[in-house]
């Protein structure tokens, strides 16, 4: 059976024990809230950014659409034929991309000339 000295000195232990999960867990709380802080500041600017995209999209599809107007209400546009001037390029383009293109010994001073 257990003193009474012994009692108080567990109990002492368990107080000691008790203090130290307590102080523990005020830290945590204390950088939980301050994670929380920060995390809210970071929020707010991604609110901001995603209202600025908002609001940047609506005005490009504004301009879009006003752009599109102006050019319907020129008349016979659709009629014009459009030369394609610049398929070579982009045939020449898509050759060099694909490594069917010039070597650097093949180019000469008057290619780049043009």
């Amino acid at each position: 059976m257990m003193t009474t000295l012994d009692k108080v000195q567990l109990l002492e232990q368990r107080i000691v024990k008790a203090t130290v999960l307590i102080r523990n867990l005020e830290k945590k709380i204390e950088e939980l809230n301050d994670e929380v802080e920060v995390l809210s500041v970071h929020n707010e600017e991604l609110q901001k950014y995603a209202d600025n995209f908002s609001s940047d999209s609506k005005l490009i599809e504004e301009s879009i659409n006003n752009a599109l107007v102006h050019l319907d209400s020129i008349q016979g546009l659709d009629d014009i034929e459009v030369i394609d001037s610049l398929s070579g390029d982009l045939e020449t383009a898509d050759q060099f991309t694909g490594g069917m293109g010039l070597s650097i010994d093949e180019v000469t001073l008057d290619d780049l000339v043009r």
